[in-house]
């Protein structure tokens, strides 16, 4: 812990809200107006007792969780307790990497870290990360010694120019079950098993975050907040930043489909509102202003559970065994996914993303992919395959 910040609790005003929903949303609108907090304060006076915050940005290309992140860091108490940012998407060997951005500031270091993910593709190369990185690099640039803030990336590490045939990518993905211990293990070397008062934030999504979710056996799913909660009471809290929610319908068996890191070719799955709307429609009646709220304990924590391990969860199980607090931005409707890394996709990484998508996919899936796209060969199809995306809306909800 950097130093001791005393800090006042802020509710958040709504005056008449109550009036604006049904009589379903009372209960809501009625902790919002008592116990609601300014989502900035809300995450400061969490690291009052916690070591370690867990952020679920909900989507990884979503712009406002890393425009929140932004104005955490631009916050000197922010600074003054944190000591560092752990980064889910990064691979740890490309450290190098995102050391390097932060000294220079050229956009064109982090291009590799990107890159050489776990999927092989560049897929989570993103522009707010960029912009959050290029954050606290001035924020440290400007800050004395003790409010500086170290990004460390916490991914498994892959070597992509050592991987030369499927087995092996194979042999990767499958070491990706332990992917969750291996974070939870990285990060608490970093934060000297929460013996020297280090405290660190951890930009992560949905499952990774997850703090108690149950298997329908009884047994916990051992997400890294898992660890972190049954390990070591008290020291982390989890924070899910309010989005469009994963709703998992059934399982899909497709042994010869590709396998990705995610996992989501394995399931059908829709994109939809947190208790069936009501946390929306609450959340309009407040005006829409940016709150957190808790969850335990609360009517917000009595929502139904929605998200990856719907499928193979313990009936009747909460938000609030997921998660300890969350935050609202902005409305739904107003939320936007991030464009791609400027570079991303520049000549210079087609021919290795060519003999990547080689691995990546069968000959007969690349045969119909290249005549789908008109290619001539990999090289063509990825160069039309791949290629850097804007700014859109968050994916439709049905």
């Amino acid at each position: 812990m950097k130093g001791t910040v005393v800090l006042p609790v802020l509710l958040a005003a709504c005056a008449g809200a109550r009036s604006k929903g049904g009589d379903d949303l009372a209960p809501l609108l009625a902790e919002l107006d008592r116990h609601g907090e300014e989502p900035v304060r809300f995450v400061l006076e969490r690291l009052e007792a916690a070591d370690l915050i867990l952020f679920d940005d909900g989507l990884h290309s979503a712009v406002e969780p890393f425009e929140f992140y932004v104005e955490l860091v631009r916050n000197p108490e922010f600074r003054r307790r944190v000591d560092v940012v752990f980064l889910e998407v990064v691979a740890a060997n490309q450290q190098p990497h995102l050391d390097a951005f932060l000294a220079s500031g050229d956009p064109a270091e982090l291009l590799p870290a990107f890159r050489n993910d776990v999927s092989g593709t560049g897929g989570i190369g993103y522009r707010t990360y960029l912009e959050l990185l290029s954050a606290i690099r001035a924020a440290n640039l400007a800050s004395p010694p003790e409010e500086r803030l170290r990004v460390v990336a916490v991914s498994n590490p892959i070597d992509w120019d050592a991987i030369t045939t499927r087995a092996e990518i194979a042999r990767f993905l499958d070491s990706l079950a332990d992917r969750d211990q291996d974070m939870y293990r990285a990060i608490l070397d970093e934060l000297d098993g929460f013996r020297s008062a280090k405290k660190g934030v951890f930009l992560t999504n949905t499952r990774h975050a997850y703090t108690g979710v149950r298997k329908s056996g009884g047994d916990f799913f051992w997400n890294t907040g898992t660890l972190f909660r049954r390990r070591h009471p008290g020291k982390s809290c989890s924070i899910r930043v309010h989005n469009v929610t994963l709703a998992i319908e059934r399982a899909i068996a497709d042994p010869s489909g590709p396998r990705t890191a995610q996992g989501l070719e394995n399931v059908r799955y829709h994109w939809a509102r947190a208790d069936s709307g009501r946390w929306d429609r609450a959340f309009a009646a407040h005006d829409d202003l940016p709150i957190a709220v808790t969850l335990p304990g609360t009517e917000f924590g009595r929502a139904p559970y929605v998200g990856n391990h719907q499928l193979e969860a313990a009936p009747n199980q909460t938000m609030a065994d997921a998660y300890d607090a969350l935050v609202f931005l902005a409305p739904l409707e107003r939320l936007r996914q991030a464009a791609a890394l400027p570079g991303l996709y520049a000549s210079d990484f087609l021919p290795e993303l060519a003999r990547r998508y080689r691995l990546l996919r069968t000959e007969d899936e690349l045969a119909a992919e290249m005549e789908e796209a008109g290619a001539g060969s990999v090289l063509e199809l990825v160069s039309k395959t791949f290629v850097e995306w804007p700014e859109s809306p968050v994916p439709a909800i049905e």
